[in-house]
């Protein structure tokens, strides 16, 4: 297969995961924007590219986070070993409980593919990490969650946050990129409630300002039980100073 055909082969596939992340996120009513920064036409499969030695999880069509080849492979044999691995006839926890020995993998909230419990282990590590193994967190979809600052400190300003479309009870958490730093810098964290919402604005972290900024910096938002990341616009924050 010649190069040019092998980059619009993975670029159609991407443009099909994409569309389910997008469908996903609207299911849940996040509000995601159709279009991501126009940057990321520029990525060999879009926004949600992995950097080198990376590829998708893909435990179910809307699972873009990156992990390694044999993680995938791991998940891919776990999808076909799932009904093995459930109680015939259900149990306390459903049609879905599993086998003594076995738990729900959780790559998502609804993900109840029963698995040992050091895969659940590794796919909340994998999903802690998904900023930064994207090529550029900065270029992923706008989400349901939306950031203003609070500025008129002397040392920097206040970030803060609300929203919904994230999976309930969970963790939220908030980094920024574009800031000249080596991989996303963390901002702070909120959790959202039952409904999955961060009502009213509240304050996520205070930002110091710094020297050598010279543009504002994304505010990306990784929602720690899906690993589903997307951005929540943009601080000035970090040369605020006074």
């Amino acid at each position: 297969m010649s190069d040019t055909r092998s980059i619009c082969v993975r670029r159609a596939r991407f443009a099909r995961r994409a569309t389910a992340v997008l469908a996903a996120g609207a299911a849940l009513g996040t509000g995601l924007l159709t279009g991501a920064q126009a940057s990321a036409a520029d990525l060999l499969s879009g926004p949600y590219t992995c950097v080198n030695g990376y590829v998708w999880r893909e435990a179910v069509p809307s699972d873009l986070v990156c992990v390694t080849p044999q993680i995938r492979s791991q998940t891919a044999t776990e999808n076909s070993l799932a009904a093995s691995r459930r109680m015939p006839n259900g149990g306390p926890y459903g049609p879905d409980t599993c086998l003594a020995g076995y738990v729900w993998r959780e790559t998502t909230p609804a993900d109840h593919v029963c698995v040992p419990p050091a895969s659940r282990d590794q796919a909340r590590a994998d999903n802690a990490n998904a900023p930064w193994r994207l090529v550029d967190p900065g270029t992923t979809p706008r989400g349901g969650v939306s950031v203003i600052t609070e500025y008129g400190y002397s040392t920097g300003a206040y970030l803060k946050a609300t929203g919904r479309g994230m999976s309930p009870n969970g963790t939220v958490s908030f980094y920024a990129v574009g800031i000249n730093t080596t991989g996303p810098f963390s901002l702070g964290q909120l959790t959202a409630d039952a409904a999955g919402t961060i009502p009213g604005y509240q304050y996520v972290g205070f930002i110091g300002c710094r020297s050598g900024v010279t543009q504002p910096a994304t505010v990306v938002v990784l929602d720690r039980k899906s690993g589903l990341v997307t951005t929540a616009g943009t601080t000035d924050a970090f040369r605020s100073c006074g």
